[in-house]
């Protein structure tokens, strides 16, 4: 049998191990590895854009640090704890004598930075706007998409529909059908009594991410403010990813008491998760939180549900972790530090306040784990 004072021992040299786990480093070493998408936000003034931004984002681009601009109309704007970089136009006046010097500046703002060697400046979408309020899509911004189609994955997004009817509505949808087939178009509005049935928020994301590889799939989900269904996706693919380097890392069956590569993984992967779903940010209490509970904690649990799932090991030492036992436990452990976190960031959207002590716990993990753990063997 296993004895309590070896369970212990072993516990406690874990736990010895994570004291000197470096919560800021291991972070910064995983942004350092992201890579940003670039979104322009365009349109003519008046058509949205600071409210969809903020809507999505949760922030006010101007107040965000300094923007630096680059040309006259466009300003680059890269928040320090935001995976995206933004791009916002300074918009024109339908009609307006300068419209013209919009359009050659933006759009050869865009050929110029997508044919640039360094990648950290490509835009890679251009969300259009264009108002509901003013009933019509123009020739100008007709002209404008067109050009920019050609250079960067482009969408509309009719802005305030709530502003229009549906017979406006649909004749706006019906000139761009006509005049740019294929080109995607989403309606939406902030006005929160407009009926979720009648929003494409959904829709406008789902199509985002659909137009960027992987890797920036993941930074804008962890961007995005209150929309939860797209970064409760994208972070169980996070999840799986740290599944397979847990497989990778234990080609050949490894003896408990080194099992310190499976826990390096498995709280570099919590300190993604903590940071993709926000949990990190705000105040000290957070992080202590985090490193306190969650991180000293790593061991505990580890050593737990092994334990429990190592049939007739006769000591400690004897004791191994195979692929199969260090893939069940990263996927438990993940899925559970993920949904402790969607439901955390569920009530901070919601407004409400959050007792982080509580939720936590380690016995509230554990539960998770235990529950993810028997999923897995089904």
């Amino acid at each position: 049998m296993i004895t309590d004072k070896v369970k212990q021992e072993t516990v406690l040299n874990l736990i010895d191990k994570l004291q000197y786990f470096d919560y800021d480093k291991v972070l910064d070493r995983i942004r350092k590895t992201v890579k940003k998408p670039g979104i322009l936000v365009a349109g003519a003034t008046g058509a949205g854009k600071s409210s969809l931004i903020n809507h999505l984002f949760g922030m006010e681009v101007a107040t965000e640090g300094s923007g630096k601009p680059v040309t006259d109309r466009v300003t680059r704007y890269e928040p320090e704890k935001v995976d995206v970089v933004l791009y916002d136009t300074r918009g024109y006046e339908i009609g307006d004598e300068k419209a013209q010097q919009f359009y050659k500046e933006v759009v050869g703002y865009v050929k110029e930075a997508n044919e640039s060697k360094d990648v950290k400046n490509h835009i890679h979408l251009v969300w259009y706007c264009i108002s509901a309020a003013n009933k019509r899509v123009t020739p100008m911004d007709l002209d404008i998409i067109a050009s920019l189609q050609g250079l960067a994955k482009v969408c509309i997004v009719l802005t305030q529909i709530d502003t229009a009817t549906v017979v406006e509505l649909k004749e706006m949808r019906d000139t761009i059908a006509k005049k740019l087939p294929d080109m995607p178009a989403f309606g939406v509005s902030i006005d929160p009594r407009v009926p979720a049935e009648s929003q494409e928020w959904d829709e406008m994301l789902d199509w985002s991410m659909d137009n960027l590889e992987s890797g920036m799939q993941l930074a804008l989900a962890q961007a995005l403010g209150k929309e939860l269904r797209i970064k409760r996706m994208q972070a169980d693919k996070l999840v799986h990813r740290y599944v397979i380097a847990a497989a990778g890392a234990v080609v050949c069956p490894l003896p408990m008491t080194d099992s310190a590569v499976l826990v390096a993984i498995q709280t570099t992967m919590a300190t993604h998760l903590f940071n993709f779903w926000g949990i990190d940010r705000g105040t000290d209490k957070i992080k202590d939180v985090f490193v306190n509970v969650v991180i000293a904690n790593t061991g505990r649990v580890f050593s737990r549900s092994l334990l429990k799932i190592i049939p007739g090991a006769g000591t400690m030492a004897s004791a191994v972790i195979n692929s199969g036992v260090a893939t069940s436990f990263t996927y438990a452990f993940g899925r559970a530090v993920n949904e402790v976190c969607y439901k955390a960031a569920a009530k901070l959207a919601a407004g409400d306040k959050i007792d982080f002590t509580s939720a936590f716990a380690v016995d509230v993990l554990m539960k998770l784990v235990d529950k993810y753990m028997k999923r897995k063997s089904n």
